[in-house]
């Protein structure tokens, strides 16, 4: 008896290095993407200074630390002749001064470092943000405040919108954005949803809460949207994230988007 055990006990400890000499190691090769130009520029009807941002795109691996893109040559010229030059006012910050007009059309040339990317955009006819406003909503057992927009849309144009919401002062992460399809020539209600999964707090009252709307055009509606459903695409979802649809030629991420602005604030009540 004792030597059965002794001789099934070894052939165990064989069996244990056997598995153990066939675990396998995997060397996950990892591909870093090179370092792109990040283009975030803006022209607004609502502001007499124009910004263009430059930066450097990072690896994943990296913090969220994007290096700023200095001594670029920028200009911006519009559909009425108009040519406007912007100056670096602080490392990758570019500003020229004057104001957006809309059913104008603006072109953007940004070159640096032996490389020229263009794009355009057109600023839409202004629609009125009326009012906000507070309800209050149940999700999952729980009772949450949700601030609303309210506006006309016009019913002789097709609009495409962009929301961004502010509360106490620093911008809420979730992207808002939205197209008439559904609304044309309607009493507009949009619900700007807004949870603890986003921005770890809740609205709460005494808050003051403030929300610029955007009118876009269409390709920025494609870019905004298509982020939105991204970043509102949990795990298991059905949108693989990967960068939009910019409106920037020769590989530039980014946007470059001629808009209207309207701005409102509200402070939450009981």
């Amino acid at each position: 008896m004792k030597t059965r055990n002794i001789h099934l006990l070894g052939t165990l400890l064989l069996a244990a290095i056997g598995l153990t000499s066939c675990e396998k190691v995997i060397d996950v090769d990892i591909k870093e993407s090179a370092s792109q130009l990040v283009i975030e520029g803006t022209v607004v009807d609502d502001a007499d200074m124009q910004t263009i941002k430059l930066s450097r795109s990072v690896s994943y691996t990296e913090d969220n630390s994007y290096p700023p893109v200095s001594n670029a040559e920028i200009v911006v010229t519009d559909s009425r002749g108009f040519a406007h030059n912007y100056v670096e006012r602080i490392p990758g910050v570019y500003v020229s001064s004057f104001k957006g007009q809309p059913n104008v059309t603006y072109n953007m040339l940004v070159k640096v470092d032996g490389k020229e990317y263009t794009a355009q955009s057109t600023m839409p006819r202004p629609v009125e943000l009326d009012s906000l406003s507070v309800s209050e909503i149940t999700f999952g057992g729980e009772d949450r405040k949700v601030v609303a927009v309210h506006y006309k849309d016009p019913v002789d144009y097709a609009n495409q919108y962009r929301f961004i919401m502010w509360v106490n002062g620093t911008q809420t992460r979730r992207v808002y954005a939205n197209d008439d399809r559904l609304t044309n020539g309607n009493d507009v209600k949009d619900q700007l949803f807004y949870s603890s999964d986003d921005d770890n707090e809740e609205i709460n009252d005494g808050d003051l809460v403030e929300v610029e709307m955007q009118s876009i055009d269409r390709p920025l509606y494609k870019y905004w949207v298509t982020l939105a459903d991204q970043s509102q695409n949990g795990p298991g979802g059905g949108v693989t994230p990967g960068n939009p649809p910019t409106n920037i030629n020769n590989d530039a991420l980014g946007y470059f988007s001629a808009h209207v602005s309207r701005r409102r604030s509200i402070t939450i009540r009981e």
